[in-house]
């Protein structure tokens, strides 16, 4: 098929045609199986689209947006507000972890187990310096 008359039969339907080019169109299709085909295959497409009900916004949907372009130094303190919520509650359960380890490690519930915290004693401290003589 020719593009021409292909751009034609296009342009038929949205657009007036001209006598010359309203002629050409009508002998194409009479002539042409494959152009006829494509009509109809065009003439069903606009009748599916026409049929279909279009997507809405929720309401003020315009208002919202605008707003948020008219406030960007609020967006960014919410994303940071929002991001340190979710690293503080990481960390915490981080700290948590690392107690309960470091408590179970000592068998003694105190700060300093709590905390890691050991206290070497005079031998393991004596040990430790050997080795540097």
């Amino acid at each position: 098929m020719d593009n021409n008359l292909y751009n034609l039969l296009l342009r038929s339907f949205d657009a007036q045609l001209t006598e010359d080019e309203l002629r050409r169109l009508e002998n194409a299709l009479a002539s042409s199986e494959e152009l006829r085909a494509m009509k109809q295959e065009i003439v069903d497409l606009r009748m599916k689209v026409q049929t279909v009900k279009g997507e809405t916004f929720k309401p003020f949907f315009l208002d919202r947006v605008l707003e948020r372009l008219s406030k960007p130094q609020q967006q960014i303190g919410d994303y940071f507000a929002s991001v340190f919520r979710a690293v503080a509650v990481g960390a915490a359960v981080l700290v948590i972890i690392f107690t309960v380890y470091n408590v179970r490690r000592e068998n003694a519930l105190t700060i300093d187990s709590a905390l890691g915290i050991h206290h070497p004693t005079l031998e393991q401290v004596l040990a430790l310096e050997e080795p540097f003589e």
